[in-house]
């Protein structure tokens, strides 16, 4: 297992970490926003599940529960290999913010290991409030219990996606980590070390790995690295047309 090395931010006021301190300040209210509407949404749901707690209620959760973890598993692949495959760290919005930290992932995979918990998760958790908010101000949970059990296992998932991650490039993880890697309810070292391996075009799922064998087999991730790769080189021709026009 590879050892954590290399660069350790700066201690600053907010914590260590080396880029600016108005996205850090940033990072901290996107986590503190996700524990106040999760911290309402989740004791609505929880309400509503003692309400009318019975056996179908149950079933409904444990599957609700299910399909979400596989859907954060497959989400957080998808985002892997556009991210990977598709646009730059000069992309407007996105490049600086999300493609820069999977591209340089690559180069440097231990750097991840090296951050404290906002650096590493704050980004997860500010992606899902566009969806919390909304859905703890106007979801009916009582109306939607599957809908609702969903969402907040779904975002519950997707906010540890990001450590568990950390977690499959450390070298010492606590003993429950360690259990979860091995009965591979969350991302395992071993798992993981074939993304790493060339030629880097599977297993880009990175919560829990469950979906990677099935996406691996039907040539989900290939198929999408063409299509990436295609669509970048059309977006390519489009600007250079637009700069020799904007040239004349």
């Amino acid at each position: 297992m590879m050892q954590t090395i290399g660069h350790v931010p700066p201690t600053r006021l907010l914590g260590r970490y080396s880029y600016p301190t108005s996205h850090r300040v940033i990072e901290f209210s996107a986590v503190i926003a996700f524990i106040g509407f999760g911290g309402v949404f989740a004791v609505g749901l929880a309400s509503s599940f003692i309400g009318s707690f019975d056996g179908a209620t149950v079933a409904v959760t444990m599957v609700a529960v299910l399909v979400a973890a596989l859907a954060a598993d497959f989400a957080s692949g998808l985002v892997h290999a556009v991210c990977d495959n598709l646009g730059s760290v000069h992309t407007p919005v996105v490049g600086q913010k999300f493609i820069r930290s999977f591209r340089e992932h690559h180069s440097d995979p231990l750097d991840m290991t090296r951050g404290d918990f906002i650096r590493v998760n704050a980004d997860n958790f500010l992606i899902c409030l566009p969806i919390l908010i909304p859905v703890t101000l106007w979801l009916d949970v009582d109306g939607h219990p599957f809908l609702a059990t969903f969402l907040v296992a779904m975002m519950g998932f997707v906010v540890v996606t990001n450590q568990i991650h950390k977690w499959a490039h450390t070298a010492e993880v606590p003993g429950p980590v360690r259990w979860l890697q091995a009965h591979r309810l969350v991302l395992s070292p071993e798992h993981h070390r074939v993304h790493h391996t060339p030629p880097y075009d599977s297993h880009y799922c990175i919560t829990s790995g469950l979906t990677n064998p099935f996406l691996t087999r039907i040539g989900f991730w290939p198929a999408l690295m063409r299509l990436c790769h295609r669509v970048g080189r059309i977006g390519h021709h489009e600007a250079a047309a637009a700069g020799t026009s904007s040239g004349r």
